[in-house]
């Protein structure tokens, strides 16, 4: 019975035993393994290793972009970081992704600050180089407005007189009129200055432009027109009742070129 039950399991192996009997021979022992395990040899040669892409990804790039006392204006990144490693300071603020970016033009300076925070690191921007962040508690607040210092130099003082002896200004006293100052110029005449000239303009009571628009002024041109020839009708008719001669209406407009044309047509 396990006799059949092998035959029927494994049909070449039973084959080969009778084989084996048969002709008086034994299998080798390398042949009677593999064909007692049913080993089976690869058919196909074996490819090359899969080649694996590289295990450097794409850089963050994190990391300080501006170096202490270095120069930078309004939205400049001055630090890239993943959580708070720094915080943001003085004309300074933090993106959503934990940039931190310079708010005013200045210097940078990386400082703590005991007084906000024991362990926290700050990142500031100052106006002056010198200047040494945190500034004290009660110490004078620095401008914010991202606007530059200048002196305001005062005018200098005019003398009234040219090297001449000429005046360098010269008012004028009209009746009916208000008073205008002149200014002696390089070819020692007197004028008034440009943007005086202009404002006279205000007081003349001078309308420049009529009409706002273009639309406005086409109908008042075509009114006018309709008035000049309704005129002209009331005219003629005034004319023709007194007994003068009357205006050839029905006579037709001819252009010069028509004219011509005429004329020679008339030749032939």
């Amino acid at each position: 019975m396990a006799m059949r039950f092998l035959s029927a399991q494994r049909p070449s192996l039973f084959a080969a035993s009778t084989l084996s009997r048969l002709a008086g021979l034994t299998l080798q022992p390398q042949l009677n393994n593999a064909v007692v395990q049913g080993q089976r040899y690869a058919s196909v040669k074996a490819q090359g290793a899969y080649k694996k892409k590289s295990k450097r990804g794409i850089p963050k790039k994190l990391g300080a972009k501006r170096t202490g006392d270095q120069f930078v204006i309004p939205g400049n990144i001055i630090y890239k970081q993943r959580g708070t490693h720094w915080w943001p300071g003085e004309n300074c603020n933090m993106g959503r992704d934990h940039t931190i970016h310079s708010t005013a033009t200045g210097y940078v300076k990386y400082y703590r600050d005991p007084a906000r925070h024991p362990d926290r690191k700050y990142i500031g921007v100052v106006f002056d180089k010198n200047d040494t962040l945190p500034y004290p508690a009660h110490a004078e607040r620095k401008r914010r407005l991202n606007m530059t210092v200048h002196p305001i130099r005062e005018a200098a003082a005019t003398p009234e007189l040219s090297a001449s002896g000429i005046p360098f200004e010269v008012t004028r006293v009209q009746a009916g009129e208000p008073d205008r100052l002149l200014k002696l110029r390089d070819d020692y005449s007197y004028r008034e200055d440009n943007w005086r000239i202009g404002r006279l303009v205000q007081t003349t009571g001078l309308k420049l432009k009529k009409f706002r628009t273009r639309k406005q002024w086409l109908r008042n041109r075509r009114w006018r027109r309709e008035k000049e020839i309704e005129g002209q009708k009331k005219a003629e008719k005034k004319r023709a009742e007194q007994g003068g001669d009357a205006l050839k209406t029905n006579k037709k407009v001819v252009s010069k070129k028509g004219a011509k044309k005429a004329k020679a047509k008339a030749k032939k």
